[in-house]
């Protein structure tokens, strides 16, 4: 079976902090960001560049959630770990009406996006009805910041991959 490519990280400083107040969101089964949204042309670009990654399939938005986008791997791409996915094949989900990104990240790198303000745990992930991994991902204000989310979908991206090896030693 042909190795799937890995997704080069942006270089991220492995004490990048985000800087200011968490934005406010509401939590309960739809957690969603309120505040502290940046340009959404940012958002745009990441989800532009995300759906060309290899092995990504149809990212045709939710029946009944047209500013929803549904970022999932081909079955034949998907680790046998289902921690690493939202739901199904899904590793990422983007609310484009209220800007909010959710992401199925390794523990160690969910546990140090929180901890340095880029993300707080999904709502569900207190029930156990998804994966303790996923996180409500902070939209990106600036282009730094636009970097630093881009790189967390990076380890989603390669946490969701078979045979693609993250070797990550940093968090992100």
């Amino acid at each position: 079976m042909p190795r799937l490519q890995t997704i080069e990280k942006t270089p991220v400083s492995s004490s990048a902090r985000r800087s200011g107040l968490r934005p406010k969101t509401i939590r309960g089964p739809l957690h969603v960001q309120c505040t502290g949204h940046g340009d959404p042309n940012l958002l745009r670009h990441i989800i532009q560049e995300v759906v060309d990654w290899p092995q990504i399939e149809s990212t045709a938005p939710f029946v009944g959630y047209q500013d929803t986008v549904s970022i999932r791997l081909r079955e034949t791409a998907c680790t046998d770990n289902a921690s690493a996915f939202i739901s199904g094949r899904e590793f990422a989900r983007v609310l484009l009406k209220a800007p909010t990104i959710y992401l199925a990240l390794p523990l160690v790198c969910a546990h140090w996006a929180i901890v340095r303000g880029w993300a707080e745990p999904h709502y569900l992930t207190s029930s156990g009805l998804i994966p303790a991994g996923v996180v409500v991902l902070y939209t990106p204000r600036d282009e730094g910041e636009r970097a630093v989310c881009y790189a967390l979908f990076t380890e989603s991206y390669n946490f969701a991959c078979k045979l693609v090896s993250t070797g990550s030693s940093q968090p992100f």
